[in-house]
């Protein structure tokens, strides 16, 4: 079984946009690693956006299980405290 893939890519360089993202490959010494990256930042697949994603999801939870909500000067109109659950999970970030 072959683990190596490779991809034919073409570039019209009369559009903008493919000349530059040719350009830009074109200049890096690492190309596939550069594509790599890209298109795994691009897509929001990388472990920090991951993890991101895990803060914001906790934080939705936590305001939508104490009810929280707050007026137009973001101040919250009940007072409660922050489950420990929470800071557990950023703990294991």
């Amino acid at each position: 079984m072959d683990e190596i893939k490779r991809l034919n890519l073409s570039f019209n360089l009369q559009r903008e946009n493919d000349r530059n993202a040719y350009n830009i490959i074109k200049s890096k010494r690492q190309k596939t690693a550069y594509i790599i990256k890209a298109v795994l930042a691009y897509e929001g697949v990388t472990q920090e956006e991951k993890d991101l994603k895990r803060i914001k999801r906790a934080i939705r939870e936590v305001i939508k299980e104490m009810k929280l909500t707050a007026d137009k000067h973001c101040d919250f109109t009940e007072e409660s405290q922050i489950p420990d659950e929470i800071f557990q999970i950023f703990d294991s970030i």
